[in-house]
């Protein structure tokens, strides 16, 4: 199971998605899968989508960029625990297999665990 994590300004786990094969778009605007109160990220910033052999990061012409491990992104594909910085926003990727989970339904927001 691969999640976009949302990280807090200590970096602890704040909000967390469950990504599967649907792209999902990440912007300030609602329009987005997830829409984040960030005036610095761009209405429709990034989108993470599923390929083949993982997941890829595309940065969608925002005014700030999208930056993975301290690099500019245009379209990356995305390692486990891999840093996204878009705006003032910090992402972590995770992409831990889950024994016995093959697949999540859908993109959803869950509650980070302590």
């Amino acid at each position: 199971m691969a999640t976009l994590c949302l990280l807090d300004d200590v970096g602890l786990i704040a909000k967390r998605w469950e990504l599967n094969d649907e792209p999902v778009a990440i912007g300030r605007d609602d329009s987005a899968e997830v829409s984040l109160d960030d005036d610095s990220l761009s209405r429709r910033h990034f989108m993470v989508f599923r390929e083949k052999d993982g997941y890829s990061i595309q940065d969608l012409d925002s005014q700030n960029g999208t930056w993975v491990d301290g690099k500019r992104a245009h379209t990356t594909k995305l390692k486990h625990h891999d840093c996204i910085v878009a705006g003032r926003t910090i992402f972590l990727f995770d992409n831990r297999a889950v024994p016995g989970q093959s697949e999540v339904p859908s993109t959803r927001e869950t509650t980070a665990m302590p």
